[in-house]
């Protein structure tokens, strides 16, 4: 077998346990069986909102350096981060405690834990013709995440308590991503231009490269992706609200990323045959319709309805997006625009979760604000079409030769 697909898995279990840990148990954490009963909901939805805001921020620079300098020593650096700011969690006692472990520590972790990092790896190891088949292998394989991780999660707090739970998903962080970068390869890593010094201007001329289609599709997806953040984050508490039971709702849900899995594989590998672009769209509509069920689930049938749609189109946006910015925007500069890009959708995966916890936090309507989330998510599928329907301007193209012109 060809030892890039053997690194596909490793960096896809690597993806796999840095969502799980990072992400996917926060839905098991804010409710009110585990520290959402201790901070509160909305604190530990601000705080997580607050650790993806940094990790966006922190994004544009971990795109610079894996452009530069590589994607493993961030991969490892950043799960070692990570498992100390989860074991930074489980010890806080006040909620500023909370705020700080999240916006410091965690924040960063995800940046250099996350796909970006993983993305750029991706395009050195295979050309264009091979990187959808390849991108399906990733996304299906680390589509076991929210499958995994929020039953664990659920476990742990039930088991152990919400604190030793938080400690346990650390170990299982610093495992994995220790044993990961040591037994793949970094692949060629673009010409450096200047010292470490240079980091910030790297990242400015990669900034620069984005050109108007860039920013518009950007500014669309960050729409789309607030609203898919906010009702994806709160599903459970918004279920538990409805009258569900919160343990047995965390196993539903879980599934989804079962019924994820064929999508996951099929609709990046299918964008080397149809359009990128009408696949994120179909996939965005899709989320408008899962977020609309979400809001009127009565009956456990309704929540199964929720949870096939949901699972049919989720596991498949990120890895589209990064698809269509690899189609529509190429160059040598792709990891400082996926970084950049990474910045506007963690600041919209911030801005969903934190919004809904805020609003629902005073005293306001979880099915009001599911519904106001599908209607975004409508809207800017459309808007993605229209878009990425136009021809790139050749902008991001020209990043090839952005080092040459600034000798």
């Amino acid at each position: 077998m060809d030892r890039r697909w053997l690194q596909v898995v490793a960096v896809a279990l690597f993806i796999n346990t840095s969502y799980g840990t990072l992400s996917y148990s926060f839905s098991v954490l804010i409710t009110k069986e585990a520290a959402g009963g201790e901070f509160g909901t909305g604190l530990l939805s601000v705080a997580f909102g607050l650790a993806l805001l940094v990790s966006g921020g922190a994004a544009l620079f971990v795109g610079t350096i894996a452009d530069l300098f590589g994607s493993r020593r961030l991969m490892l650096g950043g799960s070692l981060v990570g498992a100390a700011g989860l074991a930074l969690l489980a010890a806080s006692q006040e909620p500023w405690q909370v705020l700080a472990v999240m916006g410091v520590v965690v924040g960063p972790a995800m940046a250099a834990t996350f796909y970006e990092p993983v993305y750029v790896l991706m395009n050195r190891w295979f050309d264009a013709a091979s990187r959808p088949r390849a991108y399906g292998v990733l996304t299906l394989i680390s589509g076991f995440s929210i499958t995994i991780f929020t039953p664990l999660t659920r476990v742990l707090v039930d088991q152990l308590g919400w604190r030793e739970g938080v400690v346990v998903l650390a170990l299982i962080l610093a495992l994995v991503g220790t044993a990961v970068p040591m037994v793949i390869a970094e692949g060629a890593i673009g010409e450096r231009n200047g010292p470490r010094a240079s980091i910030l201007r790297e990242t400015w001329h990669g900034v620069r490269s984005g050109g108007r289609q860039f920013w518009a599709f950007t500014a669309a997806f960050f729409a789309a992706n607030a609203a898919f953040s906010g009702f994806s984050f709160h599903a459970i508490a918004q279920l538990e609200s409805r009258g569900f039971d919160a343990g047995p709702v965390a196993n539903v849900i879980a599934i989804a990323g079962i019924l994820s899995l064929p999508a996951r594989l099929i609709l990046p590998a299918l964008s080397g045959r149809t359009s990128t672009t009408l696949l994120l769209c179909i996939c965005t509509a899709g989320l408008a319709v899962a977020a609309l069920l979400a809001s009127v689930a009565a009956e456990w049938w309704q929540v199964w309805v929720y949870v096939v749609v949901f699972g049919a189109v989720f596991g498949a946006i990120y890895p589209l997006r990064a698809l269509v910015t690899s189609e529509k925007f190429p160059g040598d500069a792709y990891g400082r625009l996926l970084g950049t890009q990474a910045l506007f959708v963690a600041v919209s995966r911030a801005a969903g979760p934190a919004l809904i916890g805020i609003y629902v936090g005073q005293q306001g309507s979880y099915q009001a604000s599911f519904r106001v989330a599908a209607a975004v998510l409508a809207v800017s599928a459309v808007a993605i079409g229209l878009i990425l329907g136009r021809r790139a301007p050749v902008v991001a193209g020209e990043a090839v030769g952005l080092a040459g012109q600034r000798r």
